[in-house]
């Protein structure tokens, strides 16, 4: 099978998807209520990892609503987050209780020394977030991004490299708002025919787990088949390549914080050994804060 597939005629190729998402769906169409909306995030413990210092987190790149590319730290891949455009305004951080009360490995006493923010930033970080039982708080990028600004609290200096591990991310993927650009974005079928994963794409490609082996045989766009199921793997299969497709059945990987904030789950897709994850929800009719 080539790398690419060839170019299908664009209503052929939205039936090929609509009846996809479908069966992906569970028989859902991707025609929802106009009340409703849709997004995708993207979380990941390595990116939490080595998450600082970052060019891109300056308090006017967090509160610019417009879709951008993130420097891609690992090199091209199938199926790769960085194909992605985010938007930083959306995107949700989560501060660490400890981290925020100075208390633990913070502090004075504690191995990792001082937060590199005073008890003013922490102040006015709980004024704009939501905090949860545990003390932790989550926050959206575009009220996170002029608290940075006005304490002079600097994410892309080496100085914030502590806080890896401390500070959570997850990644708002930039769509449309309605369930079909949500889908198209998580299956990554959103730039075309031209860019499907392909079975000769995946080193140990195979069938997809059951029972979505059998329910994708109704996909009749072969190529968009093959490339859904490399998506829809068994969980040990997916370990080094593709994904695992977990439906509404659990939130994947360090996604099930958006439930905190009022989503609900849509679709979820899990990566490696459960380390990264995608997920499509629907947001909550009415935000609360963030």
């Amino acid at each position: 099978m080539p790398e690419t597939a060839p170019a299908a005629d664009p209503g052929e190729w939205d039936a090929a998807l609509a009846t996809a998402f479908e069966i992906l769906l569970g028989g859902q169409p991707t025609v929802a209520p106009s009340a409703a909306g849709y997004g995708v995030y993207y979380a990941s413990d390595p990116l939490d990892e080595f998450l600082f210092p970052s060019p891109w987190a300056t308090p006017e790149a967090l509160s610019d609503r417009e879709p951008r590319h993130l420097p891609d730290p690992d090199g091209e891949y199938p199926f790769s987050p960085w194909a992605w455009r985010f938007d930083l305004s959306e995107s949700l951080f989560r501060f660490d209780a400890d981290l925020l009360a100075g208390t633990g490995p913070w502090g004075d006493g504690g191995h990792k020394g001082p937060r590199p923010f005073d008890d003013a930033f922490v102040a006015d970080l709980r004024t704009v977030s939501s905090v949860d039982e545990a003390g932790e708080v989550l926050v959206r990028g575009a009220e996170l991004g002029p608290l940075l600004g006005r304490h002079g609290v600097e994410l892309t200096s080496r100085e914030s490299e502590k806080l890896n591990g401390w500070l959570t991310v997850l990644l708002r993927v930039a769509t449309d708002g309605t369930l079909t650009g949500a889908m198209r974005a998580a299956t990554f079928t959103e730039r075309g025919c031209g860019h499907l994963v392909s079975m000769h794409d995946i080193r140990y490609a195979s069938a997809a787990a059951e029972p979505w082996e059998e329910r994708l045989s109704a996909v009749t766009h072969p190529a968009l088949r093959d490339h859904l199921r490399m998506l829809c793997l068994t969980r040990e299969r997916a370990r080094s390549e593709g994904g695992f497709y977990c439906g509404t059945g659990y939130w994947p990987g360090p996604t099930d914080v958006l439930e905190e904030v009022g989503c609900s789950l849509v679709a979820g897709w899990g990566f490696g050994e459960s380390q990264a994850a995608s997920a499509v929800v629907r947001l909550p009719d009415k935000r609360e804060v963030p």
